[in-house]
């Protein structure tokens, strides 16, 4: 028995060795032919060299090859291996075409639709062939036709010429009838049929119907129990959902700690807050609040509302409203309104509305009669462009985030103490101001889970006036950024702005779902002019982070060291945030 393992083991052992020892050797093709084998193709192939596993694909794409070239007889008959060379039989065969591909019996729409008459049909090649029958399907299967079949009639062979005529039975017409949702999801069937683009009485249209599963899973709040299902009738279709809800309410809060305060002697500790709604009344709609303690005495708050396709169409509203105050220098208001245009459930355009004020509160002499601060308010009006293609929202691998914007207007500057009479203004103290703005995010897959990440977030403010007058802006109406949700390795908004670029690039590793590790660097260009400070920087910083999900929710954790001007490094001075996400 011993004897037997043995003399087993030894032929398992010659066995694996010759096995790996002949793809270790590099064979050279010597090719057989009853003819000669086409030059434009074979050029393409480098000598046909290499292991016994590369030539047999080398082999498979040369006989792919000719067939594509209308060779359709091509084939490998016999291959031997030698010591060096791998002698091949290959059968290349007559080159076939076509004498006549007749369209006269398809309809006008399908051959405008497919633009046939500009295409020619000379080298038989069947893959072609058989993807414009694929293409002749879809238009039928998109249109209302979904039992439509396409065949040659008749389909005649002379010597290496091919004849046909293409004849399409479309079947019957079927139109689209009844949504009908099943399972526990609260959702209107107005919004499924908004984000579907599936309308009562539309053709039957099997794309939309394919994309149907995709289009539930890019929803934050619903989920498919299991794939949709069609119900035909005499004429019409009627289209079963299997729904449930999914947790996406979100709550999260930030707690940062920042170095001794040199008056308390004590550590400093700010917060954020965050609140997301998502279809509470089962329309589908949104709404957010943001509460933020920056500083002891410093507060923002941010809330806002979305409700998408008005009155059964894809025109949604939004508004929103901000407030931000600076200890006992100044409080502003931001306020807003939009239309959307829904081109998709996360894709749009909006045309909008703000207004902007911000006036100086407290009685501090220093305030008053600094020329930095102003009170102030704008209106204006703009538009903007929203788009959304991730593999997955909250810890994607790959794809695109994209919100552009540029608005114009008026603002007007109501009250500059001290400083108004040393200015060449306006009459009425109003100059044209400007805003534009780009937020990108960028998902790439690197290798297994590692992903790259990489964001940017521009803000542009400016203004005008008449020839030969005076344009200011004051520290109240700049744009503040800083801090964990901005330029990590920084206080939070502690920077302030009319014009800013921030990048933020990450190597992500994604060990579950929801969870992450990474590494970043983020850094700012900056321009700040008002009358009593110009200042123009590039700060950045590095850090490592994780995100990690557990039962009770997806607790964050990063640190980070940042750099301005030209101060060095300090450890003493690094940022720690902590944050937590709970969807509920």
């Amino acid at each position: 028995m011993k004897l037997f393992k043995l003399i087993l083991l030894v032929a398992v052992f010659l066995l694996i060795h010759d096995v790996v020892y002949s793809q270790s050797i590099i064979y050279k093709a010597v090719f057989y032919s009853e003819k000669e084998i086409p030059s434009d193709i074979l050029k393409s192939y480098k000598n046909f060299q290499g292991d016994s596993s590369t030539i047999q694909n080398q082999l498979k794409l040369l006989v792919n090859d000719l067939l594509s070239e209308g060779y359709l007889a091509a084939s490998i008959d016999s291959t031997r291996f030698s010591s060096n060379n791998v002698y091949v039989d290959l059968y290349v065969g007559s080159k076939y075409h076509w004498s006549k591909l007749d369209f006269s019996n398809l309809e006008f729409e399908l051959i405008e639709e497919l633009n046939l008459k500009k295409k020619k049909f000379d080298i038989v090649n069947l893959n072609e062939f058989q993807k414009l029958k694929n293409e002749i399907l879809s238009f039928y299967e998109n249109s209302g036709y979904p039992f439509v079949s396409v065949s040659t009639d008749p389909f005649e062979i002379d010597d290496s010429v091919f004849k046909a005529t293409l004849v399409v039975n479309k079947g019957d017409f079927y139109v689209i009838d009844s949504l009908i949702i099943k399972g526990e999801a609260k959702i209107s069937s107005n919004y499924l049929k908004r984000v579907l683009q599936i309308e009562h009485g539309m053709p039957f249209n099997q794309k939309r119907i394919n994309d149907i599963d995709k289009k539930i899973n890019d929803l934050r709040f619903l989920s498919e129990i299991k794939p949709a299902e069609i119900e035909f009738r005499d004429e019409s279709v009627d289209l079963y959902l299997y729904l449930q809800n999914k947790k996406a309410n979100i709550f999260n809060g930030i707690i940062g700690f920042l170095p001794e305060n040199e008056e308390t002697g004590k550590l400093l500790i700010t917060g954020e807050l965050n609140l997301g709604l998502v279809n509470s009344f089962g329309r589908g709609e949104e709404i957010f609040l943001n509460w933020e303690k920056m500083e002891s005495s410093t507060q923002k708050l941010d809330v806002g509302f979305m409700y998408p396709y008005l009155l059964r169409t894809n025109l949604g509203l939004d508004s929103d409203f901000g407030l931000y105050k600076k200890d006992s220098t100044y409080l502003s208001l931001n306020a807003g309104l939009g239309l959307r245009l829904f081109l998709s459930y996360d894709d749009y355009i909006k045309g909008y509305y703000r207004y902007k004020s911000s006036v100086r509160i407290g009685d501090d002499e220093n305030i008053s009669s600094s020329m930095n601060y102003a009170d102030v308010k704008s209106n204006l009006f703009g538009a903007s462009y929203n788009l959304s293609e991730l593999d997955y929202r909250y810890n994607p691998r790959k794809g695109i985030e994209l919100n552009l914007f540029a608005g114009a207007g008026f603002k007007n500057i109501i009250d500059a103490k001290n400083i108004i009479d040393s200015l060449n203004l306006n009459a009425d103290n109003k100059t044209l101001e400007v805003e534009a703005g780009l937020d990108l995010d960028l998902y790439f897959p690197i290798y297994n889970n590692f992903v790259f990440h990489f964001g940017n977030v521009t803000r542009y403010l400016d203004q005008f006036a008449d020839n030969n007058k005076d344009v200011v802006f004051f520290e109240n109406e700049l744009y503040r950024f800083g801090g964990a949700g901005s330029l990590r390795g920084f206080d939070e908004s502690i920077f302030l702005a009319s014009i800013y670029s921030l990048q933020n690039i990450e190597i992500r590793y994604l060990f579950e779902q929801n969870s992450a590790f990474y590494v970043f660097w983020n850094g700012a260009y900056y321009y700040k002019n008002v009358l009593q400070d110009v200042t123009e920087d590039f700060p950045w910083g590095f850090g490592i982070g994780l995100d990690f999900e557990t039962k009770a929710g997806i607790f964050s954790l990063s640190y980070a060291l940042g750099k301005q001007f030209d101060n060095p490094f300090e450890i003493q001075t690094a940022k720690i945030h902590f944050g937590y996400v709970s969807r509920f």
